[in-house]
């Protein structure tokens, strides 16, 4: 299974130019038929390489709109993070207007009730009626060691996902099965380690991927991170079953001589996790997690955590030099690519 490289620093409209052109990508989308851009916006504070770089879904909404019908953009809440809010601090809503997108918050909008491998579970509605591209970003996570194209897709189980969390790679790899992605491009313009999926680092990386196979992406790219895709417990559940990480082939695209190379610090869980794992105690091995009787409790502290923690932390502080700083910068401030 092929996946593809583009650097991003010769611009990322550019580099998505070059993917789409040696991938075929019109062969996996029927011609005028509606599409879906699952991205992710899992925080709705800004900080660069926690979310999907708007500049990477207007390269690639420009590209698809003379193939197929409307293109819809699509996320869902969190049990602390309002996925609407989110793509308002990440300046994606200027995508959204600029390029006559559709946004969809899953959580506001139908679900469908599916069970994959006895696990039972609902996906939007939306993503049952029209073929889904995804675009994750490339990033750490302390349950998961990475998420990419598989984890990315745990933003479309029902609201109640958090409760999944003591079986995450079966989940990961059932929601892969019903919601087979069309093709996955992956932004690792800005990626993030440590601490992920959330606060982490930012670490300007300079790349794009792309694949039709989840596996082989995450099997791929987890090397580029310098991470041992034998670690990863989504990637060897998932091979054979939603993808395969045997015989992958990179393709290196012009000036990429080869894959980028990197060494990142892996993810711990950060304070809200620590005490999360204290009050809810050892989970049951089979089934979902329910929500107990401090769910509320837990919830209006962990904001509080995340709201003060941006700003003593100096989060904030941080993602505004990113926000004024180039190349990538301007996107944050609801501005088009220069070319």
């Amino acid at each position: 299974m092929k996946v593809f490289y583009a650097s991003s620093i010769e611009g990322v409209d550019n580099a998505v130019g070059k993917l789409l052109d040696n991938f075929n990508w019109k062969e996996f989308l029927p011609k005028g038929q509606d599409v879906l851009l699952k991205v992710n916006l899992t925080w709705d504070y800004l900080r660069p390489g926690v979310n999907t770089s708007p500049w990477v879904v207007e390269a690639l909404s420009k590209r698809l709109k003379a193939h197929t019908g409307q293109i819809y953009i699509g996320e869902s809440n969190q049990v602390l993070v309002n996925a609407t809010k989110a793509l308002r601090v990440q300046r994606m809503d200027a995508v959204v207007k600029r390029q006559g997108l559709i946004w969809h918050n899953f959580s506001e909008n139908t679900w469908k009730e599916v069970t994959v491998d006895g696990l039972t579970f609902g996906i939007p509605e939306i993503c049952t009626r029209m073929p889904v591209i995804s675009l994750p970003v490339v990033k750490t996570h302390y349950r998961s060691v990475i998420s990419i194209a598989m984890k990315h897709l745990y933003g479309c189980l029902n609201d109640g996902r958090h409760n999944y969390h003591h079986r995450l790679a079966d989940y990961v790899v059932a929601v892969n099965k019903a919601i087979p992605v069309k093709f996955i491009l992956a932004d690792g313009t800005v990626s993030l380690e440590g601490s992920g999926p959330k606060p982490g680092i930012p670490k300007k990386t300079d790349f794009l991927a792309l694949s039709s196979d989840p596996v082989a992406m995450d099997a791929s790219i987890a090397k580029v991170m310098g991470i041992n895709p034998k670690s990863v417990e989504t990637i060897q559940k998932g091979n054979g079953q939603v993808g395969s990480c045997i015989d992958i082939e990179n393709v290196c695209l012009p000036p990429l001589k080869s894959i980028p190379s990197f060494k990142f610090k892996l993810a711990e869980p950060n304070f809200v996790a620590k005490v999360e794992k204290k009050i809810r105690g050892n989970r049951k091995k089979e089934g979902s997690q329910v929500d107990g009787p401090f769910i509320g409790i837990m919830k209006t502290g962990a904001k509080h955590w995340y709201n003060l923690s941006y700003s003593i932390f100096g989060q904030k502080k941080e993602a505004e030099k990113w926000k004024n700083s180039l190349p990538y910068g301007p996107q944050w401030q609801g501005k088009p690519e220069e070319k």
